[in-house]
């Protein structure tokens, strides 16, 4: 994690200090914002590095052959429980650990980055422990309620 560490999360620091580690990574987001596609700064305006503490991994699935990586995650919205599956596209299949999730219970805090060769990056800090980065060319977002079809 380049900015909001597991101190950060965990409250290991005085309330301005986690202020400014904070308002760093915001200044971050509105910095490379005319640099990302739409669904990048959605995906960085949605969870703005702690909407989604707390939140379950419901499922992950690599398909290889497309390049494509999809992580689903179970959100609180305004009308109740619903699952986010963030679509990674142009990602490096030997790149892509897809056991990283396996013992996870929730995440922790997030972070969307600009990565070498007009890729972005996302990293995931997760509980119990571990991270998850993930490099990529583009996304999509599909927000769904229970019950709904995609």
């Amino acid at each position: 994690m380049r900015f909001l560490n597991r101190q950060w999360i965990e409250g290991g620091y005085d309330d301005d200090t986690t202020g400014l580690y904070w308002a760093v990574y915001v200044r971050h987001l509105e910095d490379i914002a005319p640099d990302t596609p739409q669904w990048v700064r959605a995906l960085g305006a949605m969870s703005m590095g702690k909407h989604f503490a707390g939140c379950p991994v419901s499922s992950c699935s690599l398909n290889a052959e497309a390049g494509v990586f999809h992580l689903v995650i179970e959100l609180q919205t305004i009308e109740g429980g619903a699952f986010l599956d963030i679509e990674y596209q142009g990602v490096d299949p030997d790149s892509v650990d897809v056991h990283a999730f396996d013992d996870v219970e929730f995440l922790l805090t997030d972070e969307i980055d600009l990565a070498p060769g007009e890729k972005f990056e996302h990293r995931l800090l997760l509980s119990p422990e571990g991270e998850f980065a993930i490099q990529f060319k583009d996304l999509r977002l599909n927000l769904t309620q229970p019950g709904e079809e995609e």
